[in-house]
C-alpha cells in the first residue's frame, strides 16, 4: 500500500466493531512501522475519526 490508496476493510467484523459501514472506502494517509516490524497504516474514512496505527492487513486496496 502507498499513501493515497483507497482501501476497504478486509475483515468485515472489524468494520462493524468500529461502527463503520462494511463497504465504506477510506484513504491511506500515513504508513508507519509497528514495533514488531509489521506495516501499520493510518486510514481516514469520511465521517469517522482517523484510524491510527492499524495493521495494514486489516485492509485491502480498491481496484
Amino acid at each position: 500500500m502507498v499513501l493515497g490508496d483507497q482501501v476497504v476493510f478486509a475483515r468485515l467484523d472489524v468494520a462493524e466493531a468500529l461502527g463503520i459501514w462494511r463497504h465504506a472506502t477510506g484513504r491511506i494517509v500515513d504508513i508507519v512501522s509497528a514495533a514488531d516490524g509489521a506495516e501499520a497504516v493510518n486510514v481516514q474514512f469520511e465521517g469517522h475519526r482517523l484510524l491510527v496505527g492499524y495493521i495494514a492487513t486489516l485492509f485491502q486496496r480498491v481496484g
